[in-house]
């Protein structure tokens, strides 16, 4: 997505989208799960253990106007992700 003359890309962080593009139409708040198994005791062992981490996920939404898509960029732990274009026009 470009804002003015600065273009959003994956690995952008939050306050960059923010100083570039302003404040979003809307923000939807979520929680990722990441899970890493983890041998225990070495190569003979056959034990294993599961560690798992909340990573916070963001959706913002802009709505760049009647005549323009709707634009989510989502983030995962503060970067960006994706950014996506709706096929819906704003308002």
């Amino acid at each position: 997505m470009r804002c003015g003359d600065k273009l959003v890309m994956v690995g952008e962080s939050m306050a960059a989208v923010r100083a570039y593009c302003g404040r979003p139409a809307a923000i939807q708040h979520s929680v990722k799960v990441s899970a890493t198994t983890d041998r225990v005791g070495g190569r003979e062992a056959s034990q294993s253990h599961t560690v798992g981490a909340a990573v916070p996920v963001e959706t913002w939404t802009y709505n760049r106007g009647p005549k323009k898509l709707l634009v989510t960029i989502r983030f995962v732990d503060g970067s960006v992700v994706a950014v996506k274009t709706l096929s819906q026009y704003g308002y």
